[in-house]
């Protein structure tokens, strides 16, 4: 039933995303928040005006968490990347989010998507004739917001190319502004913190910071049931989509190519920080994986075994953020 209600192509349904994620994430409202030091500027801006107070962070969360949800479901059907317009990422990016992430609701990386997200809705906009210059310049500009909230995110600049090469013609230009873009904006920043006598500034320790604590997802018992739910689903999920891949027309093929790109380059930043802190944000983990549950839950040929699927989802979400 829950399931089915978010499988529908009813806009209204959207509506309910703030009290998905509110019943989620309720618990962060009495979580401590960690200080964190050595942030990147928007994210230190946005972390001086929070202070410590556990109510603003999460706030900060549900509000982030809700913008995302919505982004992932409006791209998606605004680019048509499903075989049919749905609204199952409304739905499974808050559980997955739950299930996967640390105790607090906010974090860099979390408010960094948006603009990721914004970028690539951006991008994959273009076709294969006419000007496109001007959205992957935007995109590149969005992917730098996205970097000075957590630096990490300019390696996102790899899939603007592979997207350019995926969607276009080759064309030099197409892969040298986008670069420029993203230097642009962190010329923009540095020379605004020289302006404030906030140098001198150096990005790269910010991913090493030794008092940010990352989203452990191994750790506790419940976060371990719902990945035990999880990753068979989404071994499942996988091949839905490349059935979804294999049938669609070539600008499908392309736009959906793109998405994996996107997706794979996540990993490889999960990967990469795993090696250099041990964990990584679990917003980098809930994208990808909500994108592609909806593929397996999109049309089940047995709607009960869809159902109870998602159920053990939730319990085990709301199990961990409870417990």
């Amino acid at each position: 039933m829950l399931a089915a209600i978010f499988r529908s192509n009813q806009p209204a349904v959207l509506l309910a995303v703030p009290l998905v994620v509110g019943a989620l994430f309720l618990p962060a409202l009495w979580q401590q928040p960690v200080p964190s030091a050595g942030l990147m500027p928007l994210a230190q801006l946005v972390q001086d005006l929070l202070g410590q107070s556990p109510w603003a962070h999460a706030l900060a969360g549900w509000f982030l968490t809700t913008v995302v949800t919505v982004q992932m479901a409006v791209l998606f059907n605004a680019l048509e990347l499903y075989d049919r317009r749905n609204h199952l990422p409304a739905l499974l990016l808050p559980i997955t989010l739950a299930g996967l992430g640390g105790p607090g609701a906010y974090d860099p990386a979390l408010l960094g998507m948006p603009f990721a997200l914004l970028a690539f809705r951006r991008a994959w906009s273009i076709n294969n004739t006419g000007a496109a210059l001007g959205a992957l310049f935007d995109a590149s500009l969005l992917i730098g917001l996205a970097a000075l909230c957590y630096l990490p995110y300019a390696f996102l600049l790899a899939v603007l190319w592979a997207s350019a090469s995926l969607l276009r013609p080759f064309a030099w230009r197409e892969y040298v502004l986008p670069t420029l873009g993203l230097a642009f904006v962190f010329y923009l920043a540095w020379a605004a913190l020289v302006l404030l006598h906030r140098t001198p500034w150096r990005p790269l320790p910010t991913v090493m910071a030794p008092d940010q604590v990352p989203a452990m997802i191994w750790s506790g018992t419940a976060r371990r049931a719902f990945l035990v739910l999880l990753i068979p689903q989404l071994l499942l999920a996988f091949a839905a989509f490349n059935r979804s891949h294999a049938q669609s027309v070539m600008r499908g093929k392309n736009l959906r190519s793109s998405f994996m790109a996107f997706a794979m380059a996540l990993v490889v930043l999960m990967a990469m920080l795993s090696l250099l802190r041990g964990g990584f944000p679990a917003v980098l983990a809930a994208v990808p994986a909500a994108a592609l549950l909806g593929y397996l839950h999109m049309g089940p040929r047995r709607a009960w075994l869809a159902e109870t699927a998602v159920l053990g989802l939730v319990l085990t979400a709301i199990w961990a953020r409870w417990a």
